[in-house]
This record gives C-alpha cells, sequence and structure tokens, in this order.
C-alpha cells in the first residue's frame, strides 16, 4: 500500500508540475519556453498569426529574428518569437503552427484567408 500511494505521489507531482509550467509559458517567447511547451503533453498545437515586421535582428548567415505578438484564431493574442530563413518581406500575413511558445512551421497566408477577428487585432 504505502509504494502505491508513493508512486500516485510522484505521478501527482509530475502532472502538477506540467500544469505549472503551462502558466509559465504561457506570456513567454524565450527559446526556454519554447523547449518546456514543445516538451509538455498538456500544451496543445494550434494555430496563429502574425503581421510580419521588420526583423529584430538577423545573423551573419542571413536567419532573421521576429519577436511578436500573435493571434489565436480565437482572438486571444499572446507573445511569439521564431526564425524565418530570410528576412521576410513587411506587412504580409503568416499563419504560423505553434506549440505554445514552440513554432514549428509558418505560411503565407492571403489577407482573406486570415480570420476576421484576427485581422481586427492585426491591424
Amino acid at each position: 500500500m504505502k509504494l502505491i500511494a508513493k508512486i500516485g505521489g510522484v505521478i501527482l507531482l509530475m502532472v502538477g508540475g506540467l500544469f505549472a509550467l503551462t502558466f509559465y509559458t504561457k506570456n513567454s517567447a524565450n527559446e526556454f519556453a519554447g523547449i518546456l511547451d514543445q516538451l509538455n503533453p498538456l500544451v496543445k498545437e494550434g494555430h496563429v498569426y502574425v503581421k510580419t515586421k521588420a526583423a529584430d535582428s538577423v545573423n551573419g548567415y542571413g536567419t532573421a529574428y521576429y519577436e511578436q505578438i500573435a493571434v489565436y484564431e480565437d482572438g486571444k493574442t499572446r507573445p511569439i518569437a521564431f526564425n524565418g530563413i530570410s528576412e521576410l518581406k513587411v506587412g504580409h500575413y503568416l499563419k504560423l503552427t505553434n506549440k505554445g511558445a514552440h513554432v514549428e512551421t509558418y505560411e503565407e497566408v492571403a489577407k482573406e484567408d486570415v480570420p476576421k477577428n484576427v485581422l481586427e487585432k492585426l491591424e
């Protein structure tokens, strides 16, 4: 019985820790938050939209770094950080596949394909 209680306690602590991490990374856009969200099974994969801006930085290989506010399809916002293979054109719309702060992919979408409530927040 004691062994079962100890195992149950450890599992409860682990689930509680994962749940607490979702709150820690909720408004973070740094690389550490991205790694935690990528590994956390409690964080759902989804899509967010951004309107491109000038790169925050560009490294020696031409990879551009962006940090900005993204909008979920339900209208909620979050900070997000991602890298572009090169500098992106300013004023275009991107649909990012993300898992919390972790950005897996992005694709350019036409303005007409951005949900209306998202578009209002991006303008």
